[in-house]
């Protein structure tokens, strides 16, 4: 059996799970190839035009998966307790449908971790009755995802790659499904700690944090190689580099909760990274018409402004062009490397501009 499985949304953060759980079931899972133009052109035919870009990129993305026997659309409404994921996660598979081939089935399930590990369980019975599977069959399947899934998470420190884990996860799957006796290792890394400027050596490369949705960050294509261009004139900060206890604890000043999942995430490391004065400034990459990072965006920018944070606001819709974009980010760098530089003594105002400074 082969499961198509569309390269977009959650892929970037629960494909390891899900690789594990099919891999455990022996279903061979196929992703769809890296985002094209011909995948976001199709996107945009089949997706609502009121939709966010990434929601348009998972249309075409569905659209691309060839030769497989079921398209996998899972609907994730919580991954933990108090939380909810975005309500465009929500509205999956109802609202994609239109994007799916005619006469192609849809497999789906519900994953709601607010109502706890035996509801999860049970809706995963429900999807291994559709597959052919047994109970046992499917709590095996349900451990090795969360285990696949927790060495991802444990390897993203400093430096890490994105791309290379997902290839490592796919030679790892390979591996043990030559070996019919001992199971290959997963070759995932420990997250390492994180090296910053003074920590070992000096350096006179910038740091800059990049906080956005893991989908955005990551989606070279839609992004204009955002990340790969800064990686070449700086060293970088993900969100994902985050662990979840500091996230958490970023989180405490808050006067109400944050209960979307993502924006959580994204505010406790931004709150981290305006605070640090090992980062050299923030770039915020955001999408036109995303609900979430309308107000999450502004928390951060605040924090970035109480800390005299150099802080930028990069939006993306699928008319995005990249001269624009080179230019507004070579800008931003020159301006942090001037203010590094020379912040300590010059002050067009006459007076002493650092970091513990208040003008501006």
């Amino acid at each position: 059996m082969r499961i198509g499985f569309p390269r977009a949304l959650y892929y970037f953060d629960h494909f390891p799970f899900w690789a594990g759980f099919f891999h455990s079931l022996d279903i061979e899972v196929v992703t769809s190839p890296p985002t094209h133009r011909q995948i976001m052109d199709q996107g945009l035919k089949k997706a609502n035009d009121e939709t966010c870009l990434p929601l348009k990129l998972l249309a075409g993305h569905i659209q691309a998966l060839k030769d497989v026997d079921w398209i996998f659309l899972p609907r994730i409404v919580s991954v933990e307790a108090n939380t909810y994921t975005c309500p465009k996660f929500l509205g999956i598979p109802e609202s994609l449908l239109p994007a799916v081939p005619q006469g192609m089935p849809v497999l789906t399930v519900t994953m709601n971790w607010r109502k706890g590990k035996r509801q999860v369980l049970k809706e995963l019975d429900f999807l291994g009755e559709q597959l052919g599977k047994s109970r046992s069959d499917i709590r095996k399947a349900f451990s090795k995802g969360l285990e696949w899934q927790k060495k991802y998470q444990d390897s993203m420190g400093a430096g890490w790659n994105f791309e290379e884990s997902i290839l490592e996860l796919k030679q790892a799957a390979k591996n043990s499904a030559e070996s019919t006796k001992v199971p290959a290792p997963i070759l995932w890394k420990e997250r390492p700690t994180p090296q910053f400027p003074g920590d070992a050596q000096t350096t006179d490369r910038l740091r800059i944090a990049l906080v956005g949705h893991s989908y955005l960050t990551q989606e070279s294509y839609a992004n204009l190689n955002l990340l790969k261009r800064l990686r070449e004139k700086a060293d970088v900060e993900l969100v994902q580099n985050v662990h979840h206890e500091e996230v958490e604890s970023h989180l405490l000043g808050l006067r109400k909760k944050i209960f979307w999942s993502h924006s959580k995430q994204i505010f406790g490391a931004g709150n981290k990274f305006a605070g640090d004065q090992r980062v050299d400034g923030i770039i915020y990459l955001t999408c036109f018409g995303c609900g979430t990072d309308s107000m999450v965006q502004e928390l951060v920018s605040r924090k970035a402004r109480e800390h005299h944070k150099p802080y930028m606001v990069v939006t993306l819709d699928e008319h995005s062009g990249e001269a624009g974009l080179v230019t507004r980010l070579e800008a931003f760098l020159d301006m942090v490397e001037r203010r590094k530089v020379h912040e300590g003594y010059v002050s067009a105002y006459g007076e002493r501009l650092d970091r513990d400074s208040n003008a501006l």
